[in-house]
């Protein structure tokens, strides 16, 4: 059986479901204490950090079931942190998510593919993230994408340490 699946731009009319979305596939980093914003971030954030830079939703069976972002330039908070989210020509990649039900068909893949080719096309070499250092299964998720660790940060608020990671594009 096939499933039709389509990639399109968020719109402002997503951010209740993106923001379920998000809540759903960040619940096991929060049961692990883990206070990423995503976790329980309101609509309004949704709204805010989706127009923070270019976003796109996975849409299957008429349901939202994938997310993510990329910016250029990383958010200003970040580039106060590290001196790799300061290249000027470096994208960043965010609030990544797929239904925790949904996970191993290639969605996060899909956005993966769609947010490096938007930002070699807004003039980004490289692109960056930012995770955990102790959500192992991201870090190595990452790690096969070809990102390198490059820092290792403190953001204010949050209660683990984040590695920076970047790769070329």
């Amino acid at each position: 059986m096939t499933i039709e699946v389509a990639l399109r731009a968020f719109r402002e009319g997503d951010a209740a479901e993106v923001t379920d979305l998000l809540h759903r596939a960040y619940a096991e980093l929060g049961a692990q204490g883990l206070n990423f914003t995503a976790v329980d971030q309101d609509e309004e954030t949704t709204l805010s950090r989706a127009s923070a830079g270019a976003c796109w939703v996975v849409v299957a069976r008429g349901r939202i079931v994938a997310t993510g972002t990329v910016s250029l330039p990383p958010h200003e908070g970040l580039r106060t942190l590290t001196r790799h989210a300061r290249v000027s020509t470096r994208a960043w990649l965010n609030q990544l998510a797929v239904d925790p039900s949904l996970r191993g068909h290639g969605y996060a893949r899909l956005l993966r593919e769609q947010g490096f080719a938007w930002a070699r096309g807004a003039g980004a070499t490289s692109i960056g993230l930012d995770t955990a250092l102790s959500a192992d299964h991201l870090v190595r998720l990452y790690r096969g994408w070809d990102f390198t660790h490059r820092d290792t940060i403190q953001v204010p608020g949050k209660v683990y340490r984040s590695v920076v990671m970047t790769r070329s594009l």
